[in-house]
């Protein structure tokens, strides 16, 4: 999947700060195409911490320039200069994902595959995961 990173606080986004799916933009928050619902879940197979990037991110916003294969992921934390100075370093990207249709199958996959060990990222309460398919790939 095509990868790309934006600075919110350096502009670029609807004024309020207000993400497609109706939440505030943060940090991890990713854009992405229409093919993928809100809530989709996109797990990167390669370490994304040397750029400051979470390992999970998932779909919360749209984009005019988001193609169904791509991918514009919220940088927040620093100064708007610094987050957009990262965003130009990082450029675009081809990264391999697992695609997950949203937390709940991310977390049964990786709680079953690890026997209990506590997944990367986001927890749920054991009580809050279902079973689901698998992962579809893309990328």
């Amino acid at each position: 999947m095509t990868v790309t990173v934006y600075a919110p606080e350096a502009g670029g986004i609807n004024g309020n700060g207000t993400m497609a799916d109706g939440t505030k933009v943060q940090f991890g928050a990713a854009a992405c195409g229409f093919r993928y619902a809100f809530g989709t879940v996109f797990e990167f197979t390669e370490d994304m911490s040397e750029h400051g990037l979470p390992q999970v991110v998932e779909c919360r916003d749209r984009g005019s320039y988001i193609g169904p294969n791509n991918l514009d992921i919220a940088l927040l934390g620093r100064s708007a200069n610094e987050d957009l100075a990262a965003a130009r370093r990082f450029g675009r990207r081809r990264i391999p994902i697992r695609v997950w249709s949203d937390w709940d199958a991310y977390h049964a996959f990786h709680i079953g595959a690890n026997a209990g060990r506590p997944a990367p990222g986001r927890v749920s309460r054991p009580d809050q995961i279902r079973q689901s398919r698998a992962p579809s790939r893309a990328g």
